[in-house]
């Protein structure tokens, strides 16, 4: 054990301080703060363990950082193999200290048997959630966070950086495990993550309100959502949602080779689950190839809830539903011409005739606010053409619409 390290651990329980310029560190296999650990660092801390338990309880404050190394690059016991820090952070307290992750193997969150404390640990997805309140650093490629099933939570003061498609979070497959950000007020954050290494679909979520959110992505199967046309859209589903109800704005952005094979980028917009293959959906903004905003959304606070879950969609003819009656009587019901899904295309024009084809209302960037104002009731015909992109051929619907003022339901 002395020449290899294996096996060899290092327990701290107890006041540490380490001062300013000073360095000190930990080259067991195996690092252990227990309960009463009380570290003040404004020096640095180097960890080169392949396991690192967090008690409850444990504290740990000061102007200084944590970094943490590959134990493959441990300088004391050079047979120590290669490969990830398994942390467990037992949801303990906000560690508020600056913490590198300089792993170029990954830092897994797992559960680490207790060494000996007959402490309160806690179960299932807490069991190794690791709570942090300074800045989380993803200081070289390959220092990606792989959740397992737990979260990584920030409060409000916490933060992530460094992050890419080479240094991320790792959600897994799974809606066990959740990036989670405090929101002190209307801040965005990314939450830089995706189902796999190098699957980088982050999230940045700006919210109207103080509180927790929670963000992790899967595919569709694992999702267990469903929709109508897959070619239409992306092979991802983000879960979000909060802590108390609140709108949030929001930016995803996802990788072209989950594209199906009908995804337009230009024309897709963000669409929230409503549950049976129903998407609410709206066009936003598109600032760069793969990525998407929306705004003014209302997040539930139920992880399972259909509203939780998020995908983008193309637009096509299937997007549109063009009623066929409209009461427009000024009681703030079905008032106008409404044709839900219009705003997502590039482009529209409505004609609308009478019984007798002569045009009684014309349109060439149609709003969905026509009230057929100085007409009778009765039925009128509608020719409505959309275009998809600027370079997209127009698509013609035709159909009619019924136009009753004292409707009674």
């Amino acid at each position: 054990m002395a020449q290899t390290g294996i096996g060899s651990s290092t327990v701290d329980n107890s006041l540490v301080t380490i001062t300013t310029g000073t360095v000190e560190q930990r080259f067991s296999e195996n690092t252990y703060f227990g309960p009463n650990a009380n570290w003040n660092i404004d020096g640095t801390l180097e960890i080169y363990s392949k396991n690192v338990w967090i008690a409850p309880g444990a504290t740990f404050n000061g102007n200084g950082k944590i970094v943490i190394f590959n134990p493959g690059d441990n300088p004391f016991y050079n047979a120590m193999a290669s490969g990830s820090t398994v942390i467990d952070g037992n949801n303990g307290g906000f560690i508020n200290l600056l913490i590198e992750n300089r792993n170029d193997k990954n830092l897994d969150l797992n559960d680490i048997s207790d060494p000996g404390y007959a402490t309160a640990n806690p179960s299932g997805v807490a069991s190794a959630t690791l709570n942090i309140a300074n800045t989380l650093n993803l200081a070289v490629d390959g220092a990606n966070i792989i959740l397992n099933g737990h979260n990584l939570a920030f409060n409000s003061t916490g933060k992530v950086t460094g992050y890419s498609r080479a240094r991320m979070v790792v959600t897994g497959n799974s809606i066990s495990g959740h990036v989670v950000k405090d929101y002190a007020g209307s801040d965005g954050f990314v939450f830089p993550v995706g189902i796999a290494l190098q699957d980088y679909t982050p999230a940045t979520i700006t919210p109207n309100t103080a509180g927790k959110i929670y963000v992790s992505v899967q595919d569709y199967n694992a999702s267990n959502t469903a929709l109508k046309n897959k070619a239409l859209g992306m092979d991802r589903m983000w879960n979000i949602y909060g802590s108390v109800t609140t709108k949030i704005n929001m930016l995803l952005q996802h990788n072209a080779v989950t594209n199906g094979a009908l995804f337009n980028d230009q024309n897709a917009g963000i669409g929230q689950y409503l549950g049976n293959s129903n998407y609410s959906l709206e066009k936003g903004s598109n600032p760069t190839v793969g990525l998407h905003g929306r705004n003014d959304i209302l997040l539930p606070t139920n992880m399972t809830a259909n509203s939780a879950y998020f995908t983008k969609l193309s637009v096509s003819g299937t997007n549109l539903f063009v009623p066929n009656l409209f009461t427009p009587n000024g009681d703030g019901n079905n008032d106008a011409f409404e044709i839900r899904g219009l705003s997502l295309f590039y482009g529209n024009n409505l004609v609308i005739v009478n019984r007798w084809g002569n045009e009684v209302y014309k349109s060439n960037s149609y709003h969905n606010d026509w009230t057929g104002e100085g007409l009778n009731e009765g039925t009128y015909f509608y020719k409505l053409n959309v275009k998809e992109a600027a370079d997209s051929k127009w698509t013609t619907f035709t159909g009619y619409i019924t136009l009753v003022r004292k409707f009674k339901n």
